[in-house]
Parts: C-alpha cells; sequence; structure tokens
C-alpha cells in the first residue's frame, strides 16, 4: 500500500512514472476559468498577476479534490508601455514590440507585432513573458506551492518568436527563410535559459514548456524537428538538470512522426489536446514520457457532470495508462466551465 501522498509528490510521481497513492487530477486550470471562481473580469487576471494568484488559490478552495493548476502568461507593469481603455476593454503595449487587445472579459491576444526582421535586437533583449507569470508565483502563499502541483511556465523559444513576430510570418519562413527563422529563435535562447532559472529559485514542483506554435495542425514534423526539437531538447535538459519535472503542452494535433520526436526530447510529461489519441501516443512513445490529458475543453463545457464522469473513468481505463499519468482536460478550462464538471473529473480520479 503506497502511503498517502500530497498533491505535489503525487502529480510529480506519476509524471516520473512512479507509483502513486491515487490518479493525479491536475484540469488545465488558468487564467479564463480562475477567474470567475474568483468573481472578477478575466481581463483583470489577465492584466495583474497578483489578481491572477488569488482567483488560482481560490480555485483550491472551490475544489478541494483537484491536484494542482497551471500559471500562465499575464501582462505585468513592468513590460507594459501603455494602456488604452477602449469600449470594449483595453488597447496595451508592451516591450517586445507587441500591441494586446484585451476584451473586458477575455485573455488579451497580440494583435500588432513592430518586430518584422529576424535581426532586431529586440530579440535578443526584451523578454515580456515572464515577469508576469513570475510575480503570480511568487503571491501565491508558500503552503500552496508547498502542497500542490504548480506547473511553472517557460514559453518555448520558437513560440516565443511567434508571439513576437506573428504566426503568419513565422509560418512563412519555416519554408522561405529558415535560416533567418533560426537566427531569431537562436536570440531567444539566453533569455530562455535565464528564465528557466529564475523559475528554478521558485521551488516549482514543475516547469510547462508552452509550445502551443509547435502544433501538427500548424507546422509538419519535418519543421518540428528542425525549428522546435533542438531547443527544446536544450529546454528538457537544463530543467532536469535542475532536478525539476518537465512538462511540455502543445495545442492541438500531434503528427505520430511528431510524437516520435517528443519521446527523443528529454521532457518528463507530455501535456497533449483533446484530438489526440492517448492509447496510440503510449504505444509511439513508450514509457518514456508521462502523458497528461485530455478530455475535450468544449464537451467539459456542454455537457452534465454524470458524462465527465463516465468519461474520466473511461479515460483512466486506457490501455498503457496505467502509470505514468494525469488526468486533465486537454487545453485550458474555458470561462464558461461549469463547476461541477470540474468536481466530477476529480471525483472520477479519486475513486479510481
Amino acid at each position: 500500500m503506497t502511503n498517502v501522498m500530497t498533491s505535489r509528490r503525487r502529480s510529480v510521481a506519476a509524471m516520473r512514472g512512479q507509483p502513486v497513492d491515487r490518479q493525479p487530477c491536475v484540469p488545465l486550470i488558468d487564467t479564463s476559468y480562475s477567474a470567475p471562481v474568483l468573481g472578477a473580469p478575466v481581463s483583470e487576471c489577465f492584466l495583474h498577476p497578483q489578481i491572477h494568484a488569488e482567483s488560482l488559490a481560490a480555485c483550491l478552495d472551490k475544489h478541494p479534490l483537484i491536484d494542482g493548476f497551471s500559471v500562465n502568461f499575464t501582462l505585468s507593469d513592468e513590460i507594459i508601455l501603455s494602456r488604452e481603455k477602449t469600449d470594449s476593454g483595453w488597447l496595451v503595449r508592451s516591450t517586445g514590440g507587441m500591441t494586446w487587445t484585451v476584451p473586458f472579459n477575455d485573455i488579451g491576444s497580440v494583435s500588432a507585432c513592430e518586430l518584422v526582421s529576424f535581426d532586431d535586437i529586440r530579440l535578443s533583449t526584451d523578454n515580456p513573458f515572464k515577469n508576469g507569470p513570475l510575480e503570480t508565483i511568487r503571491a501565491l502563499p508558500p503552503a500552496i506551492r508547498r502542497q500542490y502541483l504548480v506547473n511553472c511556465p517557460c514559453t518555448g523559444s520558437f513560440s516565443q518568436v511567434e508571439f513576437l513576430m506573428g504566426l503568419d510570418r513565422v509560418m512563412l519562413a519555416t519554408i522561405e527563410d529558415p535560416a533567418g527563422l533560426r537566427r531569431a529563435i537562436d536570440r531567444r535562447v539566453p533569455l530562455t535559459m535565464a528564465w528557466i532559472d529564475e523559475l528554478a529559485q521558485l521551488d516549482p514542483a514543475s516547469i510547462w514548456i508552452g509550445e502551443g506554435a509547435a502544433s501538427s495542425s500548424l507546422i509538419s514534423p519535418r519543421a518540428y524537428q528542425e525549428f522546435v526539437l533542438p531547443y527544446e531538447k536544450v529546454m528538457a535538459e537544463k530543467i532536469r538538470q535542475l532536478g525539476i519535472p518537465s512538462v511540455l503542452h502543445i495545442c492541438g494535433k500531434i503528427a505520430p512522426a511528431a510524437l516520435d520526436l517528443i519521446a527523443t526530447s528529454g521532457v518528463d510529461c507530455l501535456e497533449a489536446d483533446w484530438p489526440v489519441n492517448l492509447a496510440f501516443a503510449r504505444q509511439r512513445m513508450g514509457s518514456r514520457v508521462a502523458l497528461k490529458g485530455n478530455l475535450n475543453t468544449t464537451t467539459l463545457v456542454q455537457t452534465e457532470p454524470e458524462t465527465i464522469y463516465a468519461l474520466s473513468r473511461e479515460l483512466m481505463k486506457t490501455p498503457g495508462l496505467e502509470k505514468g499519468f494525469i488526468l486533465s482536460s486537454g487545453c485550458a478550462l474555458g470561462r464558461d466551465t461549469p463547476p461541477a464538471n470540474v468536481d466530477a473529473m476529480a471525483q472520477a480520479a479519486l475513486d479510481g
């Protein structure tokens, strides 16, 4: 009989393929879902790391059976150059030459990018992505950080360039200017390594490598191998040397050949979105990488708790997921997800 574990220890053990006392459940709770739990507009959490931290803590009070959450990107005052209120929300200029459109009750998105050259000096100097998450983590009560799995984010270098320069420009460059794109990604690596060092000082339960732009819905496995995998390996190795588990998040589809590449990356866990068949992923990657996922977030919004409970139980019985698995949503929970459905997932994990 395995002794009763803390949520953090249980989840970390699962990531490392070790025995656990029960199935861990860590829905991908971040800004969109946590804000209404606190009773705040989503924009307040996106623009204020302290409020984001309060909202995440509120989720643990509301859902005592879950084992943790994920800290996602927020804008810190330190990187905001200007903020203008509009009829529908906020228009925010930040370092890195980005303009963000932030609706009153939604997360922000980049609406304009100043960087057009892969040799722009700001690719080597500006990191608008790390301050907000670091401030959020520091604002969390230390007891939460010790007790729960707090996935602490570090955006991958490829996805950083996509944010800074725009999806269209980066996707085109994978074909028309691969050398320029590689130069741009190389410029991000020292900033990414420094970000990991700052996270390590906060005793993170895990470091969440965000590579949303590396989806097979957007790039081919060959492009993944050229523009993502080498940098992912560097991140995973550094995180491993620090003794911290790494969780790779990729949005949307992951092609079979991309799964093969991920298995060589050195990451401890793949957080897979709902289009990924976990039985196939386990068969393809073997036990080298744990899996976290992957209930459909739309289903979680639209379906009754009884169905979510049944789907969770079915997922946990997937061949190959007997160990090295964390029950979760496929991507970030939507703002309108019924809390009863989060509880249904957690109860399914508890019941085993």
